[in-house]
């Protein structure tokens, strides 16, 4: 996919949250723009990759300022969910 950075969002504490991509479309017909979550961007000397597929990003609503942003951004791995564990019962002194 190819496009571009057309604006970064930040935080309350100046950092980058997410980032605004134009993408798309021919002479202006089917463009769109979508804030991807920051943590997708992969910044090296031969360009900016992103980490989302394109389905990915298509399946979320266009960005459009001033209105409630939604922050594309892969689902979280299986293995990385947070758990709550029980606390471990004594041992039995019988």
């Amino acid at each position: 996919m190819v496009g571009r950075i057309v604006n970064v969002l930040m935080d309350e504490n100046a950092q980058p949250r997410a980032a605004v991509l134009d993408y798309g479309g021919f002479l202006g017909v089917g463009r769109r723009r979508v804030a991807v979550a920051w943590r997708t961007l992969r910044f090296s000397p031969e360009g900016v990759r992103l980490e989302l597929t394109r389905d990915q990003i298509r399946a979320f609503p266009d960005y459009k300022e001033g209105e409630p942003v939604v922050v594309a951004a892969p689902p979280p791995a299986p293995d990385s969910a947070p758990t709550a564990s029980a606390p471990a019962e004594p041992a039995s002194k019988d």
